[in-house]
């Protein structure tokens, strides 16, 4: 995954990223919550990384999905023959494949739901930070 662009609009609180991954380009973005009073670059341009990261995630899982229901539907084919048997070398060879296949879906699956947990957290902890910094605020108004 390579990243390529960045950017941040001030005026509408947008912050765009663009990630290229297996020759496509996928773009996150993240807009400023309209209960924020000031956005943050730094924390926009983090989610829409974390979002480009996502598509670009889902893009390999579907095509390796693919991969994995071909290799399947071979497998598939090759036990309705009679002469098949599933303890040859071969047969073995082809259920490795078709497993290894069926385990990178399933390795990439856990990859974006990792990330979807962090965006969360990202979230929360955004939030207890301008909790923590408005909280500052009152009680240097109050020693003053």
């Amino acid at each position: 995954m390579k990243f390529i662009d960045s950017a941040y609009d001030p005026n509408t609180g947008m912050s765009v990223v663009i990630m290229q991954h297996l020759g496509e380009k996928f773009e996150g973005t993240a807009k400023v919550h309209p209960d924020d009073e000031k956005g943050s670059s730094y924390f926009g341009c983090q989610l829409a990384e974390i979002r480009a990261t996502i598509k670009a995630l889902k893009y390999e899982r579907k095509l390796a999905k693919q991969k994995s229901d071909e290799a399947l539907d071979f497998v598939k084919a090759c036990q309705c023959y009679r002469i098949f048997n599933k303890d040859d070398n071969t047969a073995k060879l082809m259920y490795r494949q078709l497993n290894r296949r069926i385990k990178k879906v399933n390795d990439l699956t856990d990859k974006i739901n990792e990330l979807l947990k962090e965006e969360d957290i990202c979230k929360h902890q955004r939030q207890i930070v301008i909790n923590a910094i408005e909280r500052h605020k009152e009680m240097t108004k109050e020693d003053k």
